[in-house]
């Protein structure tokens, strides 16, 4: 990573940071805010993210003012930007570049503007961050903070945060319900992703259930919301039925998995919740690059990649038609959780 233009030695007084898409992208953003406030620790830290990724941040101690990003429609995009606009930002950094964050960084009219130098974007921002080559396999925390390195802000520590539950009561309740009938080493497992590409097939999830509970431990499904038909067709293949979490938002999985001993799903944003909450993982990968979104350093963190001779370039449409990911056998996914278990 390479910084065009030299950051002015005066402090912010307001920082914005954007990060739009995802749950998992917003919480791998979390090493970020820390490392702005540990650096400028009187400095106001404002984000603005989309729903639901907005979730992951709320409660958090460090953040002020949490912007939730309208989705679409240009008077409402124009009357949001106005709103940010009268914070009077002394710097915004854009995690994404995408067009939308670039224009919305764009039009707050920060001193510091600063974004990833991607083609179509630059315009927006008057700090340029390029990649290197070999930043394209960078963990994802790992390209954020390489992005505050060069604006001259260094980290202590890459460790996910999450605090959306703590004063949450309810969240609470219903994780102690549906721990009620599941004592012992309780293993949470994810029943898919939104992406077919990166959703483990229910035949297969359901003989990972089997071969989890032949080993003695209790087994917790979770489905978020649109995911609760998926989740019914795994449990109508079980031999013996498991407790399903149902439309569970994130402080719902944070609060479960803060009593869990091991997260067992798909490429997705509960499994970086599972990360935060500080609980081993095995996550079952098709598309996409392994290392931008699992912690190398981490030995907690397993991850089980499908088999494909086009990766990193391999298409999800393409990945999903061939089915790569069901070359993950149930078995493999049980040793790697007894692996993850005995660590």
């Amino acid at each position: 990573m390479k910084l065009r233009g030299e950051i002015p030695d005066l402090g912010p007084r307001r920082i914005l940071l954007i990060q739009l898409r995802r749950i998992g992208d917003v919480l791998l953003c979390t090493p970020a805010i820390r490392a702005l406030h540990e650096k400028y620790p009187h400095a106001q830290i404002d984000f603005a993210a989309e729903e639901p990724g907005e979730e992951v941040l709320r409660g958090h101690p460090l953040i002020r003012n949490l912007w939730l990003t309208p989705k679409r429609g240009l008077m409402d995009t124009v009357s949001f930007v106005r709103k940010m606009r009268r914070e009077q930002y002394d710097w915004v950094i854009d995690f994404l570049a995408n067009p939308r964050s670039a224009q919305m960084t764009f039009f707050t009219r920060a001193g510091v503007r600063a974004g990833l130098a991607r083609r179509g974007r630059a315009w927006a921002y008057n700090y340029l961050l390029e990649e290197e080559p070999e930043d394209a396999d960078a963990y994802a925390v790992d390209l954020r903070l390489s992005m505050l390195r060069e604006l001259g802000i260094a980290s202590r520590s890459r460790k996910l945060e999450i605090y959306c539950d703590l004063q949450n009561e309810a969240a609470q309740e219903r994780a102690r319900e549906t721990l009620r009938s599941a004592s012992g080493v309780v293993v949470a497992i994810a029943a898919g992703n939104a992406n077919n590409a990166k959703r483990y097939p229910a035949d297969l999830t359901a003989s990972v259930v089997d071969l989890l509970r032949a080993q003695g431990m209790n087994v917790v499904l979770t489905s978020g919301p649109g995911e609760g038909e998926f989740g019914e067709a795994i449990l109508k293949q079980l031999k013996i039925p498991v407790v399903h979490m149902k439309d569970a938002r994130v402080v719902d999985l944070t609060a479960l998995y803060r009593n869990c001993a091991l997260y067992v799903g798909p490429d997705s944003g509960p499994k970086h919740i599972a990360v935060a909450c500080g609980i081993p993982t095995v996550t079952i990968f098709g598309p996409g690059r392994p290392s931008n979104w699992n912690d190398a350093e981490n030995p907690n963190n397993v991850m089980l990649v499908a088999p494909c001779d086009k990766r990193p370039h391999c298409v999800e449409a393409e990945c999903a038609k061939l089915g790569h990911i069901k070359l993950i056998t149930p078995r493999e996914v049980l040793a790697a959780s007894l692996r993850a278990l005995l660590r």
